[in-house]
Order: structure tokens, then C-alpha cells, then sequence
């Protein structure tokens, strides 16, 4: 039954994501007499069987259609279609105990698929597998068989690699975010470089040496402006690729913003890199599908994941170069510095670079153990290529004789004094010259100094006609204020906008009237001739009509895009024509800059422009904003609705220091700024996945002070949220708690974070969601947790055990014992080994692999006194290879892991080396390292509240504040750093500068500890019993790289104070709704039970209560007799009878009030409440409900029992079913007698026996049962929904399954929420509320209709959902509800993407009609 085995095995390995890779590795399953239809002997055999001892249930699988092999008949074909299959039967009888036979028949043994190969082997049973010769005939046959599948895999394997890579480097590019732009600049330049020409520097002895040398070096150009660094640079590439080198290369551009980012260049080289290697392409889309918005993140992070945790680490089989030019170009060059000697330092690559400035202008930033080249371009250097320019120049010349062009040649080598660009501009101008005389004047009057020769130009151009003018400078203005070059298209369009005229011929317009300044180059771009141009025509002194004044022409550029993105192509969509799936409107080629680039003007215009302001508050107040957010969310550009906040917040701050706070322009600014962010941190994944969602799905969820709430939410029309008090955006996204553990540890990685006790345990979460994944053992106190920093691994340690965790499986990899409590971890030499800093002054090292110890090194060795004694805190830097000891009341020692030896010690005002200890300072309670890779700084709290910022390379205190600090963190990129205090206040500040940030307060207890998420945008802390996740928006900051490098410098204020006032709240624990559905009860934590309204979400009154502090586990409602029924975590069960007075409910009458004597699972009240069953793990019993008083009618107790659930049968009100055990029972309401025999209706279908039964829901007029199974009954289990026809569930009836056409939705539903007299509706595994009618809707698919915000998913440990019968969704946020009207009546398109991860959608039954009538309250019950 080997065959039986795995076909189950198979499908259950497509059923479970876990398994998928092992499914999608199965190519051929090969068939040797396997019984697919069981066997007729195995009756026999249990016959036989039945008169020995013992038993052996898996004979009875074997019968001949027996339910396990029909159970897996039904499924196997479904999911076996992409399969090749080989079926080979017996025909030889094998004799047995009881005759001669064939054991398997070959109707059992062939399946009769179209995928299947069915062949006979010369052979009986026992033999069919087994052979005596390689020449044996049956050996022959399977051989071959195996054979041609391994060829035929390798031909495929062979012919798809190239397919696989392809679409490896497709995904690659979408992750980077990148364009092949950089192939095209290169290209530009090469064409643009004459043969010949640059030969000069790769002849040099230094230039040699660095191509060829063994160690890796830096060879830094330096030159003059427009001396041809570019071009050089383009020589460099060309040469190393004619070497066939690896090398990958970028160029910094002024003139493109885009291009002037380190970020921009990093993912620049990373793309190119993994194009040309398989294994870096391999470990950055490994990078990236653990984090794959990385390519939005700062630089910083960028560096640390990709090059540090990844690139750096490969070995590569021969040198690998970047070219680097204009290094001057870059916004923050002196930060890219310090990131290509690390580069360097790792031995793999060999970086030029080339710049204006000199190395010695980069002094701080060198490494005295990494040899550097340095290169000056010399006039002399040159002067060979511009002579060669010259002379492919000569037809240009107007010159007679060879004599004159020999003569005009030597005087302009002469006067450019190695100066490309005034070479280029003096040919220009002498393409203008017909006669000698004009030549000599030209050449005498034309200035060497470019400066000069700029003026010149302006000059000629302001004696040129007028009519000319008004074009030009509108060329100019936008050519050297735009953020990127415009391409002539966009520029066309611009300029109808700006000067209300329409250009012809943009490229002709551009050469004839600013042809010396401006060019157009082959991709049709815009561009200044150069930068030194750009400068002239900014600099102040510039007295010139053609000068460009920075504040006016950016005003200009802004109000252009301002003028565009409120006019009519910017319009939104309508709600009909967004639900009708109706294509965009067209929009110019310049909409591409006005959407991306608008905010970047803004600071650079001043802040008293009315017309701006005007021009901001209409557009943020219209819904073309709406259509702005769509367009950079279709284009996945998240970064620019941050950066326009942050613009709009500058711009806001410097107008207030002039003008009026007040008016409605500046509210809209105002909350713009903040909302635009609160956007992309709690929506960004859902506008990326459905960008016109912000229409409609995002603004009702909004709070109702936010900008696209209050501007965009119609209240009587399309969705709408009530019953929340929030008015603002909350920064806390979870409270996670957990009364009986008290929390110690916390550590948190790119996809999780986690949080030890000190009981041992350790809850593991998914780290965008905030939903628990695993729970982990440490089997004592947790004091410190980390994730690897590449390798999936997870480490907790405590006072005695040290223990490593896989994060694929989380299951435990090893354990070793350890002396003393461990004080901090770290991962080193590619996660291949780990550190732990223990009490005793010992470091241990552990390896990752085995477990093994592989050294214990005493830190204190050399040291004596103060450091003899146990300290209380340690940090581990790997950036600077540092150890950081506390001790109590002493300074704090710096021990190097590079030459395990002491390193320093440093106290209140220094290294001791520079400074004396008075011995009397106050004590450190907490440190930690800057985690950036280029730093060398230190945190220091001490206990008198002073914060102590060191710069371990110099010796120095940097910055000191007053903060109180009982334990610090440092977000992953070193840009942040979080304190938490006494008095639970947490605190956020610039690393480098300790500049005040933010501050959250609160009410409660003290902070343990805090640490940031792996991208640096969210923040956890732990206290007591809670861990909570903060999302200050001032986390998601702009980074400084991305600013333009001529910003305004503003003084701004710090970020404001946000105040999280922790107040008692009393968490919701249970829900019901009344079926009329204008009413729901909820019961509490605090044991009350009250009555809310649906219509606004209000809570209206106490029903009653149960023992105060005594938490309501379920509620249920019976409509027939208006009967609550409450049951409390006393298993206290208490019925109310409820009467409508006036506009409300109250509770009249007690039917029952009765503690159970054990732990109730469930109550279920019998339509019309005259029955209630009560149930315990042990024992059932039925309860009359009747005047006279409660009485128990009858009880059933078990022995033993696993998960079941009880429920009322959809098809008869009279009757119970229970399902246990993949078993439906039934039984009478009123007599409590089973009605079916002892063995049920088995339930067939992949129903895995670690299911365990969540509820039972009627739908469909009552002819549909849906049954909610999870894998656990915890907070988030993984859920499996069936639905089955009721009619399967009566007495006679032996079996039932699933409806086979709706097995799609199985295990896709992340929670039921219930049924409305309509559809079925749930919570999607996305987060989308989706619903299933019976009918079939011509489009197929579920219906899609809205999606929960993700931070409400993690408000409460256990989601408490539910549907009325007028399609309102009530969902519970702790101690709130939020009720979602007409939210089911929106209807989505589903992309063809998410109907293949779906299924088709199917008719339930065919025969069943839609109907308004409410269903059965079976079981929704859940305790």
C-alpha cells in the first residue's frame, strides 16, 4: 500500500503551504501494482486477521472502494493533472494461504487517467518490484521507463534554465525598482568618445597596477571641471569589458535627482552584480523575498542587507570592479566614502572613481590599511585628446587651407587649457565665422575662463530678437530647476501650461535658441551642457536677463505642476466606473513628473507665496489628490508620498514663522503631512496591490479627523465605518498581552519578532501583522533573544541554557549548558559562529552548526580590580569588533574582539586614557553601539538620567541629554535611537546628534526593554505583561541622501510630542448579534454584558453582569424566545430573557443561572431556547428550559474525546449533530438519543486528523452546513472551511462529502465570519472581506468587497467577528466596536492573478435559490 501512502502524502503537500516546495519538486510518480481501488483479497485477509490478537486498522483501508482510498481517489486527480504517471499491473497469480490469485486486479491497479501510462509486467505481486538479472524482461521495462523520465527531466532542466534565470532577473528588477538607465548612459558617452582618444591613462604604471594588482585598491581621479572625467571613465568600462571583467559601474548626475542618491547607486551596482552572477542574483531575490520593500528603504539598510549581509560575504572566482563617476555629484558623498572602503576592505572589488575634488578633501574618511591611487588630470593628459576632437572636427572648421586649420587648432590647444567643454562651445561659435578676420576675432575675444565665456553666451542670446526670449528662458528655467531631465515631450507639455503656447519642434526650440547651454540627448532628455553652466546661471552676481533666480524659477516649476494636478485630467474616478473596473483616463506624458516631482520644488520656494499656498490647499482639498495617490501607488513609488509630507511639513513650519496659523490651507497641510504617511505605513501593501482602493475602501478607515476621511467619506453613501472614538491616527499598532507571564526578552528580525517570559516561554509573531506563529520553550527565564543577522536562526538564552532555533521549522537545533547568566548574543563570521557575553567576565563562542564550544575567553584576564567583579550589562558591536562591559558605579570597559585584549575604558567625560575617573559618578545602567557600518559611536544611560553619546575613534563625549534612560535600542541603520524610561515614556532621537525626535508617553509601568523592527519603521517595547508596537510616523523619516543638495536650510522644531495616554480599558471577550440586526450584546472582561446599537456602534446599556472581574467567554442569541444565553471562565451559564422597550432591550427574567462543576467547551440553546445542551470536555448534558424551573433532561459522559462541536441540524430543528472525530453524529433535541448507529456519518475529504472542529454555520436557505476546522484552537489558527449538503446528514446516510466544487475555498479563509440571508461572507487569508453566494455570477470568483486594515487584525488575541442579517460587519477592537456599513454592498474586480490563487468560483448547489431568510444559529459559539 506504498502507492496509497504517497498519492495522500502528495496531496496533503500541495494542501499545506509548508510543503509546497516538496511538491513542486515531484515530476513523475511511478506505480508498481499499487491498489488505487483497494483489493478485493483484503477482505479475506481480514477475516483471517480478525482470529488473531491485536489490531491492524490499516487492512480495512484496503477493501475494495473503501473510504481512505476513495477519500484519496477524490482528491488525487485534482491535484495530479501536471503529473506524469506510469501504472504497472500484475498478471502472474500469487498463491497465499488461501489459493492462487492475482492480489491486485488491473482495474484497481490503473487509474485511467489522460496523464497516465498503464503497462502489464510479465510477473505476480511479490515480484513485480523484484528481479533476478539486469537482463530480466520486467527489469528492462521499468529501467527504461525511469530512464526516459531522467532524460527528459534534463532536456526540460536544460531548456528552462535560461527561462528560469530570466524571469530570476525579471523578479530582480521589479524587487530593485531599477531600469537599465545606467546601460544607456554609458552607451551615450562611449558614442560620444573618439577612438583613440583616453588611451593615455590606461597605459599608466598606476592604472595598470591597480587592474592587475592581487590587493584591492582605489584609484581616485581627480580634474577640473568639464575636463573629460566622464569620458574617462566611459574608456575605463570600455577596457575592462574588452579584458572580459567583471565590473559593474554608475554615473552620479546632477541633472537627475534620481541619480544623485547613494541609494540609487547601491541598487544600481547590486542589479548588475546579480546579472552577471548567479549566486549574488541567488542571495539578493533571498534578501528580498524576506523584505521585499528594501529597495524603498534608506541607504543605510540598503548597505547593511544587501552588501554586508549578503554580496560581501560570496567569494568570487575573479576580481570584480566598480567605476564610479562623479563622485562630486553624489548628495552625500562623504557618507558614500567611508561605505567603498569597506568595500575595499573585504578584499573582492577594485573601485575607480572620479571627481572634482581632491582626495585630500576626503581625509577623515581614509583607512590607513587600504592603499589608494591617486590621479590628478593634467592639461597634459588631455591635450592629446582634444587634439584628436579637433581634428574629427576639421570639415566643422571654416577655414581654407590645411595651414589655417593647423593654425586654428594650436591656438584654441592653447587657450582651453584642458577644458573639453570650452573647446565644444568655441567651435560653435566659430561655425558662425565666414571670413579670417571673424576666426581671429572669435578666438581673440572668446574668454578661457568659462565663467567668461558663460557671460558671453547670455550675451549674445539678450541681442537676439525678442520674439525669441519668453521660449528661451522657459528652457532654461526648466532645465535647471527640474528634480530629473524632462524628455521634449514633457517639456512640450509643460510649457503649454506654463507660457500658454504650443511648441512645434521641442529639440529645434531648444538648439536654436539656447543650443550653447542645452541639449537634447539621444533619449530625447533635456539637459544642461553642463554643471559649471547650472552654477553660472544660479549664481547670484548673474546680472544677465537669462539668469535663473533659485526661489522664482522653482515657484514657476511648482506652480506649473500644481496647475496640472488640479486640472481635468487628474479628475478621480467615479465609485460606478472604479466598480465597473473602467479603464484610466488619459493623461499627458507630463503627468509622470508632475506626480513624482511636484514636492520637490517645494522647498525651495518661499514660504509667503499665497499663490503656492492657495495652489496646495486646492489641490490636497480635491480629489485629484486621490488621483495622485493612485498614480504612485500603481507605480509602487511609496517614497514619494513620503517625501511630499516631509516637503509639506518644511514649507508649513517656515510659513508660520511669518503668518497665520489658521485657515483652512493650513489644516489641510498640516494633516496631509501627517496622513500621507500613515497612508503608506498602515495601507501601503494594499494600495500596491489595488491602487484605486484609496477612492473608496481606504478613506472610511480612516480616522475621522484625517484629511481623507473627512474629504472623501460621504455618510449615507459607499462604505462606512462607526462606532470608534479615535478622532486621530494612534501609534500604537498592538497591544499583545498575556496576564500570567511576566515578560523579560525581546528581539525582533525582518519577519518576526519575539518576546521570552520568565517562565520560559517564547511567543514568535509575524512582524508585519503582529499574529502569533509559534510558541517556543526555553524551560527557564528568557534574558536575551536575537535573530541572525543572514541565516534563519534564532537564539534565547538565560542563566543556564543557551539555545539555537531554526526559523524554517522552528525546531530547536541545539542547546549547551552555560555558568552564568548570558548578557548579550551576536552572530559573527557569517552566522557561522555565535558570541555570548556571560556574568563571569567570560566571552564563549559557540559554532552555529554543531553547538560545540569552540573557545571561552576570560575578558578580564589582564584587568584588575573594579573589572574582577560581575557586571550588569554587556553590548557587542561587530561593526567596530568592540565588547561593552557595565559594572557597577565604574566606568565602562571597551574589550576588542579583533585582538581579544582590553581596548579602553571610558567614563562621564571620556576615554580614561584622556580623562581621570572621579570615582564618584553615577552608575551606567544601559548601552548600546550605533549599528552603522561607518560609526564608532557609543549610548551610555546612566542612573542620574544623563545620556552620553561617545565617539569611540576619537576618545570624546559627542552629546550629552537628559533622558532617564533604562534600557536604549538603535534602529538597524544607526539613524535612531529609542529610550525607555521609569515612567513608561519612550523616547526617540538622531543617533549622531542625540536630537530630540519624539516622545510617547505613558500612564504605566516601567519599560523593560525596546527594540526596533528589522526595517527601522516600527518600534516594540515590553512591560510587565505587554508587549506593544509602536509606528511613530517620525520612524519613516526622509532620508538625507534623497534631498536635493541646494535645500533651504530650516531650523525646524522637533517632531511633535504624541501622548499615548494609557487609560483602563475593559477589553471585549465575547459577541453576539440580534438577528433583527439593529442590536448586538457583547460580554466583557470585567464580566458585564451590554447592549450596543449597530447603527453607530454606540454602547446603549448593561443587560447584566456576571461576578465582577469574571470575564464573559461566549454569547448566544436565540430570536424565537429573545434569549441571551452568557457563559463566563467560572463555566458559569446564565440565560436572560430579553424585552423590547421603546428604542432598547432589557433583561426581565433569569431562565437559568448555574455554575458547572468542570470546564464548559460549549452552550447551545434549541430553537425557541426550550433546551440548552452544556458540554465539558467529559461530559454533555441537556437542560430544560420551562417555567417550572431548569432541570437536566440527560447526560452523555466519554471516556476520552478530541475536538468536537455541537450544533443544530440545518434541515430539522429537532435533531443534534455533532461533529467528532471526522464523524457526524446526530441526535434528538428533545431526548438526547443517538439517531445514528456508533460509527456516524464519516466525513470524507482531507480532513487531517489534527483538525480540530471551530464551528458550524447553516447558509443557503438552510441547505448548506459550512464547517470550520483549524489546526490549533489558539488565537490565529490556520483555518480549513467545507461546506457539505445537509441532506448527506440523516439517519440512513453512511458517508458525506465535501462539495467538490468548492474545495477552492478550503484553505483560503482566515476566519468565518458568518452568513447575512444572502452569502456566506469571511475573512480572506489577504485580508479581504470576501463573500460566496449560491448562484453563479457570469464573472466567476469570489466576491470580493473590502479589505480590514492590518493593525486592526492585531488589536485583540482572538478576532471576534460578526455578520448581520442587513449585511452590516461587526468587528471587535478590544474595549471598541467598529461597525462596517455597506461594505458587502461593493463589489471589487479580482485581477486574473488573484482568480488563480483563489480558484474559480462555483455554484454551491445548483439547485439551490438565493433567499433572505435567515439561517439556523447553529454554532458560533466558540469558547
Amino acid at each position: 500500500m506504498g502507492g496509497l501512502v504517497i498519492k495522500r502524502a502528495y496531496i496533503m503537500a500541495c494542501q499545506k503551504e509548508e510543503f509546497h516546495s516538496i511538491a513542486e519538486r515531484i515530476h513523475t510518480i511511478i506505480f508498481l501494482a499499487t491498489p488505487h481501488r483497494g483489493a478485493d483479497l483484503a477482505q479475506v485477509l481480514s477475516r483471517v486477521l480478525n482470529l488473531s490478537p491485536g489490531a491492524r486498522p490499516f487492512v480495512r483501508d484496503l477493501h475494495r472502494n473503501s473510504l481512505a482510498t476513495q477519500s484519496i481517489n477524490d482528491e488525487f486527480p485534482q491535484y495530479s493533472q501536471g503529473l506524469q504517471l506510469y501504472s504497472f499491473y500484475e498478471t502472474l497469480p500469487m498463491g497465499h494461504g488461501l489459493g492462487k490469485s492475482l492480489i491486485v486486479e488491473k482495474d484497481a491497479a490503473v487509474l485511467g487517467y489522460t496523464n497516465e501510462s498503464a503497462t502489464y509486467l510479465n510477473a505476480n505481486h511479490r515480484e513485480i518490484c523484484k528481479y533476478s538479472t539486469v537482463s530480466d524482461s520486467n527489469y528492462q521495462v521499468v529501467r527504461n521507463t525511469l530512464a526516459s523520465t531522467v532524460t527528459g527531466l534534463r532536456e526540460t532542466a536544460v531548456a528552462s534554465r535560461h527561462m528560469i534565470n530570466n524571469e530570476q532577473r525579471r523578479l530582480l528588477d521589479g524587487f530593485l525598482g531599477v531600469k537599465d538607465a545606467h546601460q544607456d548612459y554609458f552607451l551615450d558617452i562611449n558614442n560620444l568618445r573618439l577612438i583613440g582618444s583616453c588611451e593615455w591613462l590606461v597605459e599608466k604604471d598606476t592604472f595598470r597596477e591597480w587592474r592587475d594588482s592581487v590587493n584591492t585598491q582605489m584609484y581616485w581621479i581627480s580634474a577640473k571641471p568639464a575636463t573629460g572625467k566622464t569620458m574617462l571613465s566611459g574608456k575605463v568600462i570600455d577596457h575592462l569589458t574588452s579584458f572580459d571583467r567583471d565590473i559593474a559601474f554608475y554615473f552620479f548626475d546632477y541633472r537627475n535627482k534620481t541619480q544623485t542618491s547613494i541609494n540609487s547607486c547601491l541598487l544600481s551596482l547590486v542589479g548588475q552584480m546579480a546579472h552577471r552572477h548567479a549566486e549574488v542574483l541567488q542571495t539578493v531575490l533571498d534578501i528580498f523575498q524576506r523584505d521585499d520593500q528594501l529597495s524603498k528603504a534608506d541607504y543605510r539598510t540598503i548597505w547593511r542587507k544587501l552588501f554586508v549581509e549578503g554580496i560581501l560575504r560570496i567569494k568570487f572566482a575573479q576580481p570584480q570592479y566598480w567605476v564610479i563617476d562623479a563622485l562630486d555629484e553624489c548628495s552625500n558623498d562623504t557618507e558614500l566614502i567611508p561605505l567603498l572602503l569597506k568595500v575595499i576592505e573585504s578584499r573582492s572589488v577594485r573601485i575607480l572613481l572620479t571627481s572634482r575634488n581632491r582626495l585630500e578633501t576626503y581625509r577623515r574618511s581614509q583607512h590607513p590599511r587600504i592603499k589608494i591611487i591617486a590621479e590628478e588630470i593634467l592639461f597634459e593628459n588631455t591635450q592629446s585628446d582634444i587634439a584628436l576632437y579637433l581634428d574629427a572636427s576639421l570639415n566643422q572648421l571654416p577655414a581654407a587651407d590645411e595651414e589655417t586649420c593647423q593654425s586654428i587648432i594650436d591656438a584654441i590647444l592653447i587657450k582651453s587649457a584642458g577644458c573639453f567643454l570650452w573647446v565644444r562651445l568655441i567651435l560653435q561659435e566659430l561655425r558662425q565665422a565666414h571670413t579670417t578676420a571673424e576666426i581671429r576675432q572669435v578666438l581673440q575675444e572668446v574668454p578661457s575662463d568659462m565663467n567668461e565665456l558663460y557671460g558671453r553666451i547670455l550675451d549674445q542670446m539678450s541681442r537676439a530678437p525678442s520674439y525669441g526670449k519668453v521660449l528661451a528662458m522657459a528652457i532654461l528655467t526648466w532645465t535647471v530647476c527640474a528634480a530629473r531631465p524632462l524628455t521634449t515631450e514633457e517639456l512640450g507639455q509643460a510649457f503649454q501650461i506654463d507660457i500658454k503656447d504650443t511648441i512645434d519642434n521641442v529639440k529645434a526650440s531648444v538648439e536654436s535658441r539656447c543650443g550653447q547651454l542645452v541639449y537634447v540627448d539621444t533619449q530625447g532628455r533635456v539637459r544642461m551642457v553642463h554643471q559649471t553652466a547650472r552654477d553660472y546661471l544660479l549664481r547670484a552676481s548673474n546680472d544677465s536677463e537669462f539668469s535663473v533666480d533659485r526661489n522664482t524659477g522653482h515657484a514657476r516649476l511648482l506652480k506649473t505642476c500644481l496647475e496640472y494636478l488640479n486640472g481635468n485630467e487628474m479628475r478621480g474616478r467615479s465609485h460606478r466606473k472604479l466598480s465597473a473596473g473602467g479603464a484610466l483616463r488619459y493623461r499627458s506624458p507630463f503627468a509622470s513628473y508632475a506626480c513624482s516631482c511636484f514636492f520637490e520644488h517645494i522647498p525651495h520656494v518661499s514660504s509667503q507665496d499665497d499663490d503656492i499656498m492657495t495652489g496646495l490647499g486646492k489641490f490636497l482639498g480635491s480629489p485629484n489628490v486621490l488621483a495622485w495617490l493612485e498614480y504612485a501607488a500603481g507605480e509602487h513609488d511609496f517614497s514619494s508620498m513620503i517625501r511630499a509630507a516631509n516637503a509639506l511639513k518644511t514649507f508649513l513650519q517656515r510659513r508660520l514663522k511669518h503668518l497665520s496659523p489658521f485657515g483652512r490651507d493650513v489644516s489641510l497641510l498640516n494633516t496631509w503631512a501627517t496622513d500621507l504617511i500613515r497612508l503608506v505605513t498602515k495601507f501601503g501593501k494594499n494600495m500596491a496591490d489595488s491602487p484605486s482602493s484609496i477612492y473608496h475602501l481606504i478613506p472610511p478607515f480612516c480616522p475621522s479627523e484625517t484629511a481623507p476621511h473627512k474629504y472623501f467619506v460621504k455618510p449615507n453613501r459607499g462604505i462606512s465605518v462607526v462606532g470608534l472614538s479615535s478622532n486621530h491616527w494612534d501609534d500604537c499598532l498592538a497591544t499583545i498581552t498575556d496576564p500570567r507571564e511576566h515578560l523579560s526578552a525581546l528581539a525582533a528580525s525582518d519577519k518576526y519578532f519575539a518576546v521570552g517570559t520568565s517562565s520560559g516561554k517564547i511567543a514568535v509573531y509575524n512582524e508585519t501583522t503582529c499574529q502569533e506563529l509559534q510558541i517556543l520553550q526555553h524551560q527557564e527565564s528568557v534574558a536575551v533573544l536575537s535573530f541572525g543577522r543572514r541565516i534563519d536562526f534564532f537564539v534565547s538564552a538565560g542563566s543556564r541554557q543557551i539555545r539555537l532555533w531554526d526559523t524554517c521549522s522552528w525546531q530547536q537545533t541545539w542547546n549547551s549548558n552555560i555558568s552564568q547568566q548570558c548578557m548579550s548574543v551576536a552572530f559573527i563570521e557569517e552566522d557561522q559562529l555565535l558570541l555570548g557575553a556571560l556574568r563571569n567576565n567570560h566571552l564563549m563562542i559557540w559554532d552555529v552548526q554543531t553547538g560545540g564550544v569552540r573557545d571561552t575567553i576570560d575578558w578580564t584576564e589582564d584587568s584588575e580590580g573594579p573589572y574582577a567583579r560581575r557586571p550588569t550589562v554587556a553590548a557587542i558591536c561587530l561593526e567596530s569588533c568592540l565588547l561593552a562591559v557595565v559594572y557597577r558605579g565604574k566606568d565602562i570597559l571597551l574589550w576588542s574582539l579583533e585582538t581579544y585584549a582590553f581596548h579602553d575604558a571610558y567614563n562621564r567625560h571620556g576615554s580614561s586614557s584622556k580623562t581621570l575617573s572621579h570615582g564618584h559618578d553615577a552608575g551606567v545602567l544601559c548601552v548600546v553601539f550605533n549599528a552603522a557600518p561607518t560609526t564608532h559611536l557609543l549610548a551610555a544611560g546612566y542612573s542620574d538620567g544623563d545620556l552620553l553619546l561617545y565617539d569611540t575613534a576619537e576618545g570624546d563625549v559627542k552629546e550629552t541629554a537628559w533622558v532617564n534612560a533604562q534600557t536604549l535600542a538603535c534602529s538597524p541603520d544607526g539613524r535612531t535611537l529609542a529610550s525607555g524610561d521609569s515612567s513608561g515614556t519612550i523616547q526617540l532621537f538622531e543617533f549622531e546628534t542625540l536630537k530630540f525626535l519624539y516622545r510617547i508617553n505613558s500612564d504605566e509601568y516601567c519599560i523593560r526593554q525596546v527594540a526596533f523592527s528589522g526595517n527601522g519603521h516600527r518600534l516594540m517595547d515590553i512591560r510587565r505583561s505587554e508587549c506593544r508596537v509602536w509606528d511613530p510616523t517620525v520612524l519613516v523619516r526622509q532620508d538625507s541622501d534623497e534631498r536635493n543638495s541646494d535645500t533651504i536650510s530650516v531650523s525646524s522644531n522637533p517632531r511633535e510630542v504624541n501622548s499615548f495616554s494609557a487609560q483602563e480599558t475593559t477589553v471585549i471577550t465575547s459577541l453576539a448579534s440580534h438577528d433583527e440586526g439593529g442590536f448586538f450584546f457583547c460580554g466583557l472582561e470585567n464580566g458585564s454584558v451590554y447592549l450596543y446599537e449597530t447603527k453607530n456602534g454606540w454602547q446603549l446599556c448593561q443587560l447584566f453582569g456576571h461576578a465582577k472581574g469574571v470575564s464573559v467567554l461566549s454569547l448566544s442569541f436565540d430570536n424565537e424566545n429573545q434569549t441571551l444565553i452568557s457563559l463566563d471562565v467560572t463555566s458559569r451559564v446564565m440565560a436572560h430573557k430579553l424585552v423590547r422597550q421603546q428604542h432598547s432591550w432589557q433583561a426581565t427574567e433569569v431562565l437559568l443561572d448555574h455554575h458547572i462543576g468542570a470546564a464548559v467547551k460549549q452552550v447551545l440553546a434549541s430553537p425557541g431556547s426550550h433546551h440548552l445542551l452544556i458540554s465539558t470536555t467529559n461530559s454533555d448534558a441537556l437542560w430544560s428550559i420551562s417555567p417550572g424551573g431548569p432541570s437536566i433532561i440527560a447526560t452523555h459522559t466519554w471516556e476520552s474525546r478530541g475536538s468536537y462541536r455541537w450544533g443544530t441540524l440545518p434541515s430539522n430543528r429537532d435533531w443534534l449533530m455533532l461533529v467528532i472525530e471526522n464523524a457526524v453524529h446526530l441526535y434528538d433535541w428533545r431526548t438526547f438519543e443517538r439517531i445514528t448507529d456508533t460509527e456516524g456519518i464519516l466525513l470524507e475529504g482531507s480532513i487531517l486528523p489534527e483538525l480540530a472542529v471551530r464551528s458550524i454555520t447553516a447558509c443557503f436557505d438552510n441547505t448548506v452546513v459550512a464547517i470550520e476546522f483549524a489546526e490549533s484552537l489558539g488565537p490565529q489558527p490556520k483555518i480549513k472551511l467545507l461546506l457539505w449538503d445537509v441532506s448527506d446528514f440523516n439517519p440512513h446516510s453512511k458517508t458525506a462529502a465535501p462539495i467538490p466544487r468548492y474545495h477552492a475555498l478550503a484553505d483560503q479563509v482566515r476566519s468565518l465570519i458568518g452568513y447575512d440571508g444572502k452569502r456566506l461572507v469571511f475573512l480572506h487569508g489577504n485580508g479581504w472581506i470576501m463573500s460566496a453566494e449560491a448562484e453563479v455570477p457570469e464573472t466567476g470568483g469570489f466576491n470580493r468587497h473590502f479589505f480590514i486594515p492590518t493593525d486592526w487584525l492585531t488589536t485583540n488575541p482572538r478576532m471576534l467577528t460578526d455578520v448581520t442579517c442587513r449585511g452590516d460587519i461587526i468587528f471587535v477592537k478590544r474595549d471598541e466596536v467598529a461597525v462596517i456599513k455597506r461594505g458587502l454592498e461593493n463589489i471589487e474586480a479580482v485581477t486574473s492573478k488573484e482568480h488563480e490563487e483563489s480558484g474559480k468560483r462555483l455554484s454551491l448547489i445548483g439547485r439551490i435559490r438565493s433567499s433572505q431568510r435567515r439561517p439556523l444559529r447553529i454554532s458560533r459559539d466558540i469558547v
